[in-house]
Formats: structure tokens, sequence, C-alpha cells
């Protein structure tokens, strides 16, 4: 039984990871957008789907130069830290056993709440049911010093470089051995082209149904959200997010994700992760455009992928962190830590203004803006957050989906409108 009659107080609010969380939510939108506006298969060549130009090419570049991955890396580090600031919070006000009732039930509303956004409302790349998952398996880690945390982490980051760079050697060895011998090599590498190479036919058949109503798009998406959310998940996205949870679960612990070291500290993280990550990018996509995007080129980056994802995870938070520690822009990073708080509501916001915006049942704009253009939307989007979360915030605990998710953990309805006392005013811990 529960030791506690009452759901225990939500932990107090740590500014920085507020301001980091509101900082890296709005990033994650300038990586999702694409997947809302154009075709699956311009995720990985911009040549594809929509308006192209110059312009267009430079927006697709700078954004894989500098925010593809890394957002949602940090984002999956938040939440990490989240887990052992939390169950630690739980555990102290009502003992281990309950904790570990209400975090699980928690979980299993967040895992609840991923499949409605990626079956419902249409969003493939969800990322709540993941961390759901990943959640239940990383609770039992969380008393884990730092130091074995990051050693796990980085035995996954290895494995999984390993992985990738043996897939890497094994298509160059094929392509070398059809080159030579022909035969069976040429018709295996064949079909491997093959299956990379998009098709035409598929992508306009994607594009009507995305452009028709809600029932062809959710036709269209479900068999692939089931995919991702099954084989995708066990063969690859666990170790995704599992490593960078742990890597947060251990930056936490250390004190560094929150802004407890010295500037100079997080002055020399950002400038070498900025570096590493800058520049593996840098290479990787410069490589991929000599080969216009070919199946070899697309194998290396993914042998990449972690090295420059953590690096720019790290120096994008050691950024902030170094902003956040400074007076400058005050009433912006009030803002972002308001977005922050209602992490869960702007996410699921996020999404819904962009089905209207491009789905056949809304305005319809799917593959009709360039990518430069998406920026545009962007924009507008952040400010009405930003405002929007702030104005909230002002007269509310909790963002609406952050409340409902805390009356679903504790079985029980709190007040969602301020009151006079300070006491009530901490709002629950976004993902």
């Amino acid at each position: 039984m529960e030791t506690a009659t009452t759901p225990p107080s939500p932990p107090d609010r740590i500014i920085t990871l507020d301001i980091l969380r509101g900082a890296v939510l709005l990033g994650i939108l300038i990586v999702n957008m694409a997947g809302f506006a154009l075709p699956f298969d311009a995720l990985n060549n911009p040549l594809i789907g929509g308006v192209y130009s110059p312009v267009d090419h430079h927006a697709w570049y700078l954004t894989d130069l500098l925010v593809s991955n890394s957002m949602r890396g940090i984002f999956s580090m938040l939440f990490g830290a989240s887990l052992i600031l939390l169950t630690a919070k739980l555990e102290q006000n009502v003992g281990v056993k309950a904790a570990k009732t209400y975090f699980f039930r928690r979980n299993m509303w967040l895992l609840i709440f991923g499949l409605f956004h990626g079956y419902i409302m249409l969003m493939p790349g969800d990322v709540l049911y993941f961390y759901a998952v990943t959640g239940f398996l990383l609770y039992y880690m969380r008393n884990l010093k730092p130091r074995t945390l990051i050693i796990l982490a980085l035995c996954i980051f290895a494995g999984r470089m390993a992985f990738e760079a043996a897939r890497y050697f094994s298509l160059r060895q094929l392509i070398d051995l059809a080159a030579t011998h022909g035969g069976i090599y040429a018709d295996l590498l064949h079909d491997i082209q093959q299956e990379h190479l998009s098709d035409p036919v598929q992508i306009q058949k994607e594009i009507g149904a995305i452009t028709q109503g809600y029932g062809a798009t959710f036709r269209l998406f479900a068999p692939y959200t089931f995919l991702i959310q099954t084989y995708g998940y066990l063969t690859d996205l666990v170790w995704d997010v599992a490593s960078m949870m742990l890597l947060g679960m251990a930056l936490y612990k250390s004190g560094i994700l929150q802004g407890e070291r010295n500037r100079r500290f997080y002055l020399r993280l950002m400038v070498i992760s900025y570096f590493i990550g800058v520049g593996v990018n840098a290479a990787t996509l410069a490589h991929l455009q000599h080969h216009q995007f070919d199946l070899i080129s697309q194998q290396l980056q993914l042998v990449t992928f972690d090295v420059s994802r953590v690096a720019l995870a790290l120096g994008h938070m050691s950024l902030i962190i170094l902003i956040t520690s400074t007076p400058i822009l005050p009433r912006l990073k009030h803002a972002l830590a308001a977005v922050g708080r209602m992490a869960l509501s702007n996410y699921l916001m996020q999404t819904l203004i962009c089905i209207f915006l491009f789905y056949g049942f809304g305005f319809g704009l799917f593959n009709s803006l360039g990518r430069a253009d998406l920026f545009g939307v962007i924009v507008v989007i952040w400010a009405g957050q930003l405002v929007m979360s702030s104005l909230w915030l002002q007269y509310h605990q909790y963002g609406p989906m952050e409340w409902l998710w805390r009356c679903l953990t504790f079985r029980e309805i709190k007040p969602l409108k301020k009151s006079p006392s300070p006491a009530n005013e901490s709002p629950c811990i976004p993902p």
C-alpha cells in the first residue's frame, strides 16, 4: 500500500532546467517541421519534395549542421534527469514503494499519451512512447553512480558506432565484389540500392493520402507508427534513447546539467563540443553532397551519428546554461522557462498546429513550401508558444496537459488555477 494518502508536493523548480527544456522544445520544431511538411524521403535527401532553391539548400544545410538530432538528444537527457529528480523527491516524501507506484503510473500515462499522439494525432515520430518505455527500464538504474552511468552510455555509443561501421565496410566490400565479379554480388547490390532509392510513385501516393482527409492520412501513418514503435524501437531506438537518458542522469547527478559548475567549465565544454560536433557534421555533409546522397555516403553518416549528436548536444547545453547564468535577455529567459514548464502541452500543440497547417483536413499545405519558407512558420509558432505559455502560467499552476498528467498520476483532482498560497504554485515536472 502507498504510505501517503495525498500526493507529494512537486519538487522545487530548477530554473536552468526549465529554460533548457524550453529552448530545446522550440529547437525540436526545426527538425520536426520537415517531417510535417515534406515527404518522408525528404528527411534524408533535401532534393526530394517541396520547393527547392539555393536558399532552401542553405536552410537544410544549417539545420543538419547545427540542429538535427542534437535537440532530441538534449530532450532525452532532460528526461533522464527528471527521472532522478522526481523519484528522489517522491522517495523522500512517501517512501520507495509508493514512489515506485507513482512513477510507474506516471510513465504508463505518458505511454498512453504517446500512443494517442502517434496514432490519433498522426505523429509517427512521437518520442513520448519511447521515453515512457525506456523510463521503465532505466528506473532500476537511478541509484547508480555518475561514473557508472557514463560508462554505460559510452558502451552503447561505442556499440552503435561499431555496428554501423561494420555495415559500412560490408557495403564497401559488396561494391568492390560487384565491380570485380558481378553475378550474385551485383544482383545483391542492385537490390539494396533499389530499396534505398526514392520511388516517385510512392512519394506521389504519400502526398495524395496526406492531402486528402483524416482517414487517408491515418491509414498511411498507422502501419509506419506501429513499425517504428515495435521493430524500430527494439532494434535501434531503445539504444538511441537509453544512451542519452543515461548521459542525462549522469550529468544531473554531477551537477552539470543544472548549471552548478563555473562559467569557465561550460565555456571550455562548449568550445570543445562545437569543434567536434560541427567539424564532424561538416565533413559528413560535404561527403553526402559530393556523392549525391547515395547509399554509401548515408551509411557513413550513420557511423559518425552519435559522435556529432553528443558533441552538439553538449555544446548547445553549455551555451544555454551560460546564457542562463547572465543577466541578459531576462524576458526571453522567463518565457523560455514557461515553455519548459509546459513542455508536454507545447509539444502536443506543435503537432496540432502543424497537422492542421499541412494536412488535407486543414489548410493542405503539404509539400508546397520550401525549407526556407518553413522557417517562417517555425518562428511564428515559437512566438506564439513563448507568449501563450507566459500568459497561461500567470494564472495557472500547470500547463493543461501537465495538470491532466498529474491528476491521473496521483488519482486526485488538483486545482488548475493559481491560489494565493505560494506552496501550491510549483507545477509538476514536464518530460
